[in-house]
C-alpha cells in the first residue's frame, strides 16, 4: 500500500465527497493531481490507491526514467563478469528496466513489468520460471510501497531461487527520485538491519553488504545465498 497516495486521496474526498459518486470527475481529479490517466469506478479508497499506485510506477518506468547501470562500482556492470563467472543454467532479472544485461549475462531472462524491453512482462509476485533460478538480480526493482509488499516480494525472488543460489540487489534507503513524475511513489527506507533481520527470517547468508554512491545518492548493495 502507498501510503502517500492514500493520505492523498483521504484528503481529497474529504474536501470532495462527489468525486466518490462521479467518476468522470474523479478521473479528472486523479489525472490533475497524481499526472496520470486513469478512467476507474470508485469502489473503496485503499482499491483506488492501489491502482493509482501502479499507473503512476508505470508512467514513470516506462516515459521518464533512465538507468544508470554503469555510475555503480559494485551493482552495476562489474555484476556481468561475477555472474558468468558461476556459469549458470538460468539468470532471472527481475525488474530488468531497458534488459541492459540481456546478451552480456549467460542464459538470462528480464521480467518487468513496464518496460517493453523485457522478455517477459510480469509483476514481481506474479512471475515463476518453468524451475528455480541460480542466480536472480533485483537491482532497485524491490523499492516501492509499504514493509508487507516489500518483505512479500523478497520472500517470492528467494522462493524462486534455488538452494545454493545467488541473489543480488541494490536497494534504496528510501531517497525520493527528483523528476515531477516521480513524487507520488513511495520509496521503501531500506536499512541494514532490515537486510539482515530478513536474510536469517527467509534462511539465506548474507554474502556482501555495503553502501555504494551513484547519481541518486547512496544505496545499499547485498548479495545473499539461499541455504
Amino acid at each position: 500500500m502507498n501510503k502517500k497516495i492514500l493520505e492523498q486521496l483521504s484528503i481529497m474526498f474529504q474536501a470532495s465527497p462527489q468525486l466518490m459518486r462521479d467518476n468522470e470527475l474523479l478521473s479528472k481529479a486523479i489525472s490533475g493531481t497524481f499526472g496520470v490517466e486513469l478512467n476507474t469506478e470508485f469502489t473503496d479508497i485503499i482499491a483506488l490507491a492501489d491502482k493509482i499506485h501502479h499507473a503512476v510506477l508505470e508512467n514513470y518506468f516506462s516515459k521518464v526514467w533512465q538507468p544508470h547501470t554503469k555510475k555503480y562500482k559494485y551493482s552495476g556492470l562489474s555484476i556481468v563478469d561475477e555472474v558468468n563467472g558461476l556459469n549458470p543454467l538460468n539468470v532471472l532479472d527481475l525488474g530488468c528496466g531497458y534488459n541492459e544485461f540481456k546478451g552480456k549475462i549467460k542464459n538470462l531472462v528480464g521480467v518487468d513489468p513496464y518496460n517493453k524491453k523485457a522478455d517477459i512482462t510480469s509483476n514481481i509476485l506474479d512471475h515463476v520460471g518453468e524451475k528455480p533460478y541460480d542466480v536472480v538480480i533485483c537491482l532497485g526493482s524491490i523499492n516501492f510501497g509499504s514493509v508487507d509488499k516489500i518483505y512479500n516480494e523478497l520472500e517470492h525472488a528467494v522462493k524462486i531461487t534455488k538452494p545454493s543460489g545467488l541473489l543480488y540487489f541494490r536497494a534504496n534507503p528510501g531517497r525520493q527520485h527528483e523528476a515531477m513524475e516521480a513524487k507520488w511513489i513511495e520509496f521503501f527506507n531500506w536499512n541494514s538491519e532490515f537486510i539482515i533481520n530478513s536474510a536469517g527470517q527467509l534462511n539465506c547468508s548474507i554474502v556482501e553488504l555495503r553502501q555504494e554512491m551513484g547519481e541518486r545518492g547512496s544505496r545499499y548493495y547485498f548479495v545473499l545465498k539461499k541455504n
